[in-house]
Protein backbone atom coordinates (compact mmCIF):
# COMPACT_ATOMS: atom_id res chain seq x y z
CA UNK A 1 0.00 0.00 0.00
CA UNK A 2 1.31 3.44 -0.87
CA UNK A 3 1.56 5.97 1.88
CA UNK A 4 0.95 9.55 0.80
CA UNK A 5 3.19 12.36 1.85
CA UNK A 6 2.81 15.99 0.80
CA UNK A 7 5.29 18.80 0.87
CA UNK A 8 4.96 22.24 -0.73
CA UNK A 9 2.20 21.17 -3.10
CA UNK A 10 4.01 18.03 -4.30
CA UNK A 11 2.74 14.50 -3.88
CA UNK A 12 5.27 11.85 -2.91
CA UNK A 13 4.70 8.11 -3.11
CA UNK A 14 6.32 6.13 -0.32
CA UNK A 15 6.33 2.36 0.02
CA UNK A 16 5.54 -0.52 -2.28
CA UNK A 17 3.35 -1.02 -5.32
CA UNK A 18 -0.38 -0.36 -4.95
CA UNK A 19 -2.54 -3.28 -5.99
CA UNK A 20 -6.27 -3.09 -6.56
CA UNK A 21 -6.97 0.15 -4.74
CA UNK A 22 -10.32 0.94 -6.32
CA UNK A 23 -13.02 1.69 -3.78
CA UNK A 24 -12.69 3.65 -0.52
CA UNK A 25 -14.95 1.25 1.34
CA UNK A 26 -13.80 2.50 4.72
CA UNK A 27 -14.45 6.07 5.75
CA UNK A 28 -11.17 6.73 7.53
CA UNK A 29 -9.11 9.55 6.09
CA UNK A 30 -6.01 7.36 5.67
CA UNK A 31 -7.73 4.84 3.39
CA UNK A 32 -9.43 7.60 1.41
CA UNK A 33 -6.04 9.28 1.05
CA UNK A 34 -4.59 6.06 -0.39
CA UNK A 35 -7.34 5.95 -2.97
CA UNK A 36 -6.73 9.59 -3.90
CA UNK A 37 -3.04 8.78 -4.32
CA UNK A 38 -3.97 5.83 -6.53
CA UNK A 39 -5.84 8.12 -8.93
CA UNK A 40 -3.12 10.76 -8.82
CA UNK A 41 -0.65 8.11 -9.96
CA UNK A 42 -2.64 5.75 -12.18
CA UNK A 43 -5.14 8.09 -13.83
CA UNK A 44 -2.48 10.64 -14.75
CA UNK A 45 -4.34 13.59 -16.21
CA UNK A 46 -1.75 15.94 -14.75
CA UNK A 47 2.00 16.19 -14.34
CA UNK A 48 2.80 13.69 -11.57
CA UNK A 49 5.36 15.69 -9.62
CA UNK A 50 2.89 18.40 -8.63
CA UNK A 51 -0.30 18.05 -6.62
CA UNK A 52 -1.93 21.45 -6.79
CA UNK A 53 -5.56 22.25 -6.07
CA UNK A 54 -6.87 21.33 -9.51
CA UNK A 55 -5.01 18.02 -9.59
CA UNK A 56 -6.21 17.25 -6.06
CA UNK A 57 -9.83 17.96 -7.03
CA UNK A 58 -9.81 15.58 -9.98
CA UNK A 59 -8.06 12.81 -8.02
CA UNK A 60 -10.49 13.23 -5.12
CA UNK A 61 -13.54 13.29 -7.42
CA UNK A 62 -12.41 10.14 -9.24
CA UNK A 63 -11.95 8.38 -5.91
CA UNK A 64 -15.51 9.33 -4.94
CA UNK A 65 -16.72 8.09 -8.32
CA UNK A 66 -15.21 4.67 -7.54
CA UNK A 67 -17.45 4.51 -4.50
CA UNK A 68 -20.47 5.65 -6.51
CA UNK A 69 -19.87 3.15 -9.32
CA UNK A 70 -19.83 0.28 -6.84
CA UNK A 71 -23.16 1.43 -5.42
CA UNK A 72 -24.53 2.17 -8.89
CA UNK A 73 -23.78 -1.40 -9.99
CA UNK A 74 -25.40 -2.84 -6.87
CA UNK A 75 -28.49 -0.67 -7.37
CA UNK A 76 -28.78 -1.58 -11.05
CA UNK A 77 -28.47 -5.33 -10.33
CA UNK A 78 -31.12 -5.14 -7.60
CA UNK A 79 -33.63 -3.37 -9.84
CA UNK A 80 -32.76 -5.72 -12.70
CA UNK A 81 -33.55 -8.70 -10.46
CA UNK A 82 -36.67 -7.26 -8.75
CA UNK A 83 -38.01 -5.72 -12.00
CA UNK A 84 -40.18 -3.02 -10.39
CA UNK A 85 -42.08 -0.34 -12.24
CA UNK A 86 -39.46 2.26 -13.09
CA UNK A 87 -39.71 5.99 -13.66
CA UNK A 88 -37.86 7.48 -16.63
CA UNK A 89 -37.48 11.25 -16.44
CA UNK A 90 -36.86 13.06 -19.75
CA UNK A 91 -35.65 16.64 -19.54
CA UNK A 92 -33.79 18.98 -21.89
CA UNK A 93 -31.88 20.43 -18.94
CA UNK A 94 -30.50 19.54 -15.51
CA UNK A 95 -28.98 22.13 -13.19
CA UNK A 96 -26.83 19.78 -11.11
CA UNK A 97 -24.57 22.14 -9.21
CA UNK A 98 -21.24 21.00 -7.80
CA UNK A 99 -21.21 17.25 -7.35
CA UNK A 100 -18.27 16.68 -4.97
CA UNK A 101 -19.77 18.19 -1.83
CA UNK A 102 -23.17 16.68 -2.64
CA UNK A 103 -21.71 13.19 -3.15
CA UNK A 104 -19.50 13.01 -0.07
CA UNK A 105 -22.28 14.58 2.02
CA UNK A 106 -24.85 12.04 0.87
CA UNK A 107 -22.38 9.20 1.42
CA UNK A 108 -21.45 10.44 4.89
CA UNK A 109 -17.73 10.72 4.14
CA UNK A 110 -17.19 14.48 4.25
CA UNK A 111 -14.98 14.32 7.34
CA UNK A 112 -12.94 11.50 5.84
CA UNK A 113 -12.23 13.51 2.68
CA UNK A 114 -11.45 16.64 4.67
CA UNK A 115 -8.93 14.66 6.73
CA UNK A 116 -7.41 13.00 3.67
CA UNK A 117 -6.98 16.23 1.74
CA UNK A 118 -5.54 17.97 4.78
CA UNK A 119 -2.83 15.29 4.86
CA UNK A 120 -1.80 16.59 1.42
CA UNK A 121 -1.77 20.19 2.64
CA UNK A 122 -5.11 21.13 1.09
CA UNK A 123 -8.39 22.25 2.63
CA UNK A 124 -11.62 20.64 1.43
CA UNK A 125 -13.19 24.09 0.97
CA UNK A 126 -10.42 25.04 -1.48
CA UNK A 127 -10.71 21.77 -3.38
CA UNK A 128 -14.46 22.03 -4.01
CA UNK A 129 -13.96 25.51 -5.47
CA UNK A 130 -12.06 23.88 -8.36
CA UNK A 131 -15.16 22.12 -9.68
CA UNK A 132 -16.94 23.59 -12.68
CA UNK A 133 -20.73 23.38 -12.66
CA UNK A 134 -22.03 21.00 -15.30
CA UNK A 135 -23.51 23.22 -18.00
CA UNK A 136 -26.62 21.12 -18.50
CA UNK A 137 -29.28 23.52 -17.28
CA UNK A 138 -30.43 27.10 -17.08
CA UNK A 139 -32.84 27.91 -14.27
CA UNK A 140 -35.85 26.57 -12.44
CA UNK A 141 -36.72 23.83 -14.91
CA UNK A 142 -33.22 22.33 -14.72
CA UNK A 143 -33.02 22.68 -10.94
CA UNK A 144 -36.41 20.98 -10.59
CA UNK A 145 -35.18 18.06 -12.68
CA UNK A 146 -32.01 17.66 -10.62
CA UNK A 147 -33.93 17.88 -7.34
CA UNK A 148 -36.29 15.16 -8.55
CA UNK A 149 -33.33 12.87 -9.31
CA UNK A 150 -31.78 13.52 -5.88
CA UNK A 151 -35.09 12.96 -4.11
CA UNK A 152 -35.92 9.74 -5.97
CA UNK A 153 -32.47 8.34 -5.17
CA UNK A 154 -32.89 9.25 -1.50
CA UNK A 155 -36.33 7.59 -1.39
CA UNK A 156 -34.88 4.41 -2.96
CA UNK A 157 -37.19 4.75 -5.95
CA UNK A 158 -36.25 2.98 -9.19
CA UNK A 159 -35.74 6.02 -11.39
CA UNK A 160 -33.58 7.08 -14.30
CA UNK A 161 -32.92 10.50 -15.78
CA UNK A 162 -32.27 11.21 -19.46
CA UNK A 163 -30.76 14.34 -20.99
CA UNK A 164 -28.24 15.63 -23.53
CA UNK A 165 -24.49 15.99 -22.97
CA UNK A 166 -24.09 19.60 -24.03
CA UNK A 167 -20.53 20.48 -24.97
CA UNK A 168 -20.85 24.17 -24.12
CA UNK A 169 -24.16 24.31 -22.30
CA UNK A 170 -25.92 27.66 -22.20
CA UNK A 171 -23.27 30.38 -21.72
CA UNK A 172 -20.89 31.85 -19.18
CA UNK A 173 -21.34 35.47 -18.22
CA UNK A 174 -18.59 38.02 -17.88
CA UNK A 175 -18.96 41.61 -16.74
CA UNK A 176 -16.58 43.92 -18.59
CA UNK A 177 -16.22 47.69 -18.94
CA UNK A 178 -18.53 47.46 -21.96
CA UNK A 179 -21.18 45.56 -19.97
CA UNK A 180 -22.33 41.94 -20.02
CA UNK A 181 -20.45 39.54 -22.27
CA UNK A 182 -21.60 36.00 -23.01
CA UNK A 183 -19.02 33.33 -23.86
CA UNK A 184 -19.25 29.56 -24.30
CA UNK A 185 -19.34 27.52 -21.09
CA UNK A 186 -16.16 25.48 -20.63
CA UNK A 187 -17.23 22.76 -18.17
CA UNK A 188 -15.85 20.04 -20.49
CA UNK A 189 -12.68 21.93 -21.40
CA UNK A 190 -10.66 19.26 -19.57
CA UNK A 191 -13.07 16.46 -18.62
CA UNK A 192 -15.83 15.65 -16.17
CA UNK A 193 -14.70 13.23 -13.45
CA UNK A 194 -18.27 12.10 -12.79
CA UNK A 195 -19.38 10.77 -16.14
CA UNK A 196 -18.89 7.17 -17.29
CA UNK A 197 -18.93 6.62 -21.03
CA UNK A 198 -20.81 3.46 -22.09
CA UNK A 199 -19.38 2.46 -25.44
CA UNK A 200 -21.71 -0.55 -25.59
CA UNK A 201 -24.87 1.56 -25.25
CA UNK A 202 -25.49 3.18 -28.63
CA UNK A 203 -28.67 3.70 -30.65
CA UNK A 204 -29.36 4.97 -34.18
CA UNK A 205 -31.32 8.21 -34.57
CA UNK A 206 -32.49 9.23 -38.04
CA UNK A 207 -33.48 12.66 -39.34
CA UNK A 208 -35.28 13.48 -42.59
CA UNK A 209 -35.33 10.62 -45.14
CA UNK A 210 -38.49 8.95 -46.44
CA UNK A 211 -40.71 5.92 -45.92
CA UNK A 212 -40.57 2.89 -48.18
CA UNK A 213 -43.44 0.42 -48.43
CA UNK A 214 -42.29 -3.19 -48.52
CA UNK A 215 -44.04 -5.91 -50.60
CA UNK A 216 -45.74 -7.27 -47.46
CA UNK A 217 -47.26 -3.85 -46.76
CA UNK A 218 -44.92 -2.96 -43.90
CA UNK A 219 -43.20 0.40 -43.92
CA UNK A 220 -39.58 1.30 -43.33
CA UNK A 221 -37.99 4.69 -42.65
CA UNK A 222 -34.82 5.02 -44.76
CA UNK A 223 -32.36 7.61 -46.09
CA UNK A 224 -31.79 11.02 -44.62
CA UNK A 225 -29.23 11.67 -41.90
CA UNK A 226 -28.36 8.77 -39.57
CA UNK A 227 -26.49 9.57 -36.35
CA UNK A 228 -25.58 7.53 -33.29
CA UNK A 229 -26.51 8.28 -29.69
CA UNK A 230 -23.72 7.33 -27.26
CA UNK A 231 -24.52 7.07 -23.54
CA UNK A 232 -22.65 8.82 -20.71
CA UNK A 233 -23.82 7.94 -17.17
CA UNK A 234 -23.59 10.26 -14.18
CA UNK A 235 -24.21 8.51 -10.82
CA UNK A 236 -26.83 10.18 -8.60
CA UNK A 237 -26.39 9.12 -4.94
CA UNK A 238 -29.22 9.22 -2.44
CA UNK A 239 -28.77 10.69 1.03
CA UNK A 240 -28.02 8.18 3.78
CA UNK A 241 -28.75 5.21 1.53
CA UNK A 242 -26.77 2.88 -0.71
CA UNK A 243 -29.20 3.57 -3.55
CA UNK A 244 -27.47 5.28 -6.48
CA UNK A 245 -29.52 6.09 -9.57
CA UNK A 246 -28.30 7.40 -12.90
CA UNK A 247 -28.56 10.41 -15.15
CA UNK A 248 -27.90 9.14 -18.68
CA UNK A 249 -26.72 11.83 -21.10
CA UNK A 250 -26.63 11.31 -24.86
CA UNK A 251 -23.89 12.48 -27.18
CA UNK A 252 -24.48 12.59 -30.95
CA UNK A 253 -21.82 10.99 -33.12
CA UNK A 254 -21.29 10.21 -36.79
CA UNK A 255 -19.52 7.05 -37.90
CA UNK A 256 -16.09 6.78 -39.47
CA UNK A 257 -17.83 5.80 -42.70
CA UNK A 258 -19.38 9.27 -42.79
CA UNK A 259 -15.93 10.86 -43.06
CA UNK A 260 -15.09 11.24 -46.74
CA UNK A 261 -11.38 10.58 -47.00
CA UNK A 262 -11.30 11.32 -50.73
CA UNK A 263 -12.79 14.80 -50.27
CA UNK A 264 -10.39 15.47 -47.40
CA UNK A 265 -7.36 14.53 -49.47
CA UNK A 266 -8.73 16.74 -52.23
CA UNK A 267 -8.57 19.71 -49.88
CA UNK A 268 -12.35 19.89 -49.27
CA UNK A 269 -12.05 19.56 -45.51
CA UNK A 270 -15.42 20.96 -44.48
CA UNK A 271 -17.25 18.81 -47.02
CA UNK A 272 -15.34 15.71 -45.91
CA UNK A 273 -16.47 16.12 -42.29
CA UNK A 274 -19.99 17.32 -43.10
CA UNK A 275 -21.87 14.65 -41.13
CA UNK A 276 -19.48 14.89 -38.17
CA UNK A 277 -20.11 18.63 -38.06
CA UNK A 278 -23.86 18.03 -38.17
CA UNK A 279 -23.57 15.55 -35.30
CA UNK A 280 -21.60 17.99 -33.15
CA UNK A 281 -24.30 20.62 -33.59
CA UNK A 282 -26.90 18.44 -31.82
CA UNK A 283 -25.25 18.60 -28.40
CA UNK A 284 -23.21 21.77 -28.78
CA UNK A 285 -25.39 24.31 -26.94
CA UNK A 286 -28.43 24.28 -24.68
CA UNK A 287 -31.31 26.19 -26.33
CA UNK A 288 -29.63 27.40 -29.52
CA UNK A 289 -31.11 30.59 -30.92
CA UNK A 290 -34.29 29.85 -32.87
CA UNK A 291 -34.89 33.16 -34.63
CA UNK A 292 -33.74 31.53 -37.87
CA UNK A 293 -35.09 28.51 -39.75
CA UNK A 294 -31.88 26.60 -39.06
CA UNK A 295 -32.19 27.39 -35.36
CA UNK A 296 -35.74 26.05 -35.24
CA UNK A 297 -34.67 22.87 -37.01
CA UNK A 298 -31.74 22.36 -34.64
CA UNK A 299 -33.95 22.71 -31.57
CA UNK A 300 -36.40 20.19 -33.03
CA UNK A 301 -33.53 17.80 -33.81
CA UNK A 302 -32.25 18.11 -30.23
CA UNK A 303 -35.65 17.26 -28.83
CA UNK A 304 -36.17 14.29 -31.14
CA UNK A 305 -32.63 13.02 -30.51
CA UNK A 306 -33.26 12.99 -26.74
CA UNK A 307 -36.64 11.28 -27.12
CA UNK A 308 -35.64 8.64 -29.64
CA UNK A 309 -32.42 7.55 -27.91
CA UNK A 310 -34.07 7.48 -24.47
CA UNK A 311 -37.11 5.48 -25.60
CA UNK A 312 -34.94 2.96 -27.44
CA UNK A 313 -32.99 2.53 -24.19
CA UNK A 314 -36.18 2.16 -22.15
CA UNK A 315 -37.55 -0.48 -24.52
CA UNK A 316 -34.23 -2.33 -24.49
CA UNK A 317 -34.22 -2.43 -20.68
CA UNK A 318 -37.83 -3.64 -20.61
CA UNK A 319 -36.97 -6.50 -22.96
CA UNK A 320 -33.70 -7.23 -21.16
CA UNK A 321 -35.54 -8.00 -17.92
CA UNK A 322 -37.77 -10.76 -19.30
CA UNK A 323 -37.23 -13.82 -21.45
CA UNK A 324 -39.92 -12.87 -23.94
CA UNK A 325 -41.39 -9.44 -24.49
CA UNK A 326 -44.96 -9.47 -23.18
CA UNK A 327 -46.01 -6.01 -24.27
CA UNK A 328 -49.11 -5.99 -22.09
CA UNK A 329 -46.69 -5.64 -19.13
CA UNK A 330 -45.12 -2.49 -20.56
CA UNK A 331 -47.34 0.10 -18.77
CA UNK A 332 -46.96 -1.77 -15.45
CA UNK A 333 -43.17 -1.59 -15.69
CA UNK A 334 -42.53 1.76 -17.37
CA UNK A 335 -43.57 5.30 -16.45
CA UNK A 336 -42.20 8.12 -18.64
CA UNK A 337 -42.26 11.61 -17.15
CA UNK A 338 -41.86 14.51 -19.58
CA UNK A 339 -40.35 17.63 -18.03
CA UNK A 340 -42.17 20.51 -19.74
CA UNK A 341 -43.08 20.44 -23.45
CA UNK A 342 -39.59 19.83 -24.88
CA UNK A 343 -39.74 16.00 -24.75
CA UNK A 344 -43.34 15.64 -26.03
CA UNK A 345 -42.01 14.14 -29.27
CA UNK A 346 -41.61 11.04 -27.10
CA UNK A 347 -45.32 10.32 -27.67
CA UNK A 348 -45.27 9.87 -31.47
CA UNK A 349 -41.75 8.38 -31.31
CA UNK A 350 -42.90 5.66 -28.90
CA UNK A 351 -45.72 4.87 -31.31
CA UNK A 352 -43.23 4.63 -34.18
CA UNK A 353 -40.82 2.40 -32.27
CA UNK A 354 -43.57 0.03 -31.12
CA UNK A 355 -44.98 -0.28 -34.64
CA UNK A 356 -41.89 -0.14 -36.87
CA UNK A 357 -39.35 -1.87 -34.63
CA UNK A 358 -41.50 -4.15 -32.48
CA UNK A 359 -44.23 -5.04 -34.97
CA UNK A 360 -47.28 -3.92 -32.99
CA UNK A 361 -50.36 -2.66 -34.78
CA UNK A 362 -51.68 0.88 -34.35
CA UNK A 363 -54.35 0.09 -31.74
CA UNK A 364 -52.04 -1.90 -29.46
CA UNK A 365 -49.24 0.66 -29.79
CA UNK A 366 -51.64 3.52 -29.00
CA UNK A 367 -53.04 1.64 -25.99
CA UNK A 368 -49.56 1.11 -24.53
CA UNK A 369 -48.51 4.70 -25.27
CA UNK A 370 -51.53 6.27 -23.56
CA UNK A 371 -51.02 4.09 -20.50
Amino acid sequence: MMKPEESNGQLKFVGGHTKGVAVPCAREGSEIASNIVYHAQYTPHFYPLRFDLEHAFYAAALSVRDYLVQRWNTTYLKFHKDDPKQTYYLSMEYLQGRALTNAIGNLGITDGYAEALKSFGHELEDIVEQEKDAALGNGGLGRLASCFLDSMATLNLPAWGYGLRYRYGLFKQRITAEGQEEVAEDWLEKFSPWEIVRHDIVYPVRFFGHVEINPDGSRKWVGGELLTALAYDVPIPGFNTKNTNSLRLWEAKASAEDFNLFLFNDGKYEDAAYFHSRAQQICAVLYPGDSTENGKILRLKQQFFLCSASLQDIIYRFKERRVAGNWSDFPSKVAVQLNDTHPTLAIPELMRLLMDNEGLDWDNAWDLTTK
